[in-house]
């Protein structure tokens, strides 16, 4: 609803496709409420109370939920439809490359320079794939890093294999307010061949660790 992301409304045995957004939502009563339908067309499908499916993409992600019917209401003077939070919500992450989670206790850092700003900041991985990774810092750091901005002197220090260097672009920028943490989605750019062995060597330890912590888990 913040991102004001598109949703596309699938009608049950009906191939045409609609638009909408998330205008309103209301977690204690269990309710989303969505714009009208775009065609127009799609207000008389939902006025007959017919089933329909939503997909939405966030930051890469699909997602989809099916709903069983909307029923129509005002919203500010404004006519939208009000339908249940889904029971169940289908997600598929699709990225090019594994990404493995890092324990939080392991606290990895990684470096960002930008030597021609004289900007430095520690961070500490959260997560770790071939072509990129998600990083923690302290505080509220929303302004002062900002997506597409470039890092091209920083350093991985990864555990056993020392300062991997490597340039990295901000693709997003999340405070956690909860956590008092930035949390910061990186891409990895034109770093060397030996820098992306260093990097591909750890995901598939961390790939194996996640592997056997499983096969230990009983439940």
């Amino acid at each position: 609803m913040q991102a004001r992301d598109t949703l596309t409304v699938t009608f049950t045995d009906r191939s045409q496709k609609f638009q909408s957004f998330i205008v309103n939502l209301d977690s204690n009563k269990g309710a989303i409420w969505i714009d009208e339908l775009i065609p127009r067309e799609g207000d008389r499908y939902a006025n007959q109370g017919e089933s329909f499916r939503i997909d939405a993409w966030h930051e890469g992600i699909h997602m989809r939920w099916n709903c069983p019917g909307a029923s129509q209401v005002m919203l500010d003077d404004a006519p939208a439809y009000a339908i249940p939070l889904p029971a169940e919500l289908i997600y598929h992450q699709k990225r090019g490359a594994f990404r493995a989670s890092v324990r939080r206790t392991a606290d990895i850092a990684v470096e960002m320079v930008h030597p021609e700003r004289d900007r430095r900041f520690t961070c500490y991985l959260m997560d770790l794939s071939a072509t990129g990774c998600k990083v923690r810092l302290e505080g509220d750091q929303s302004k002062s890093l900002k997506p597409g901005e470039e890092y091209p002197n920083s350093v991985l220090h990864l555990p056993d294999m020392g300062r991997v260097e490597v340039n990295v672009e901000v693709r997003h920028v999340v405070f956690r307010e909860d956590a008092n943490e930035t949390h910061l989605g990186l891409m990895f750019k034109l770093q060397s061949a030996q820098a992306q062995r260093s990097i591909d060597r750890f995901v598939n330890q961390l790939q194996r660790e996640a592997r056997r912590l499983e096969k230990e888990d009983l439940f």
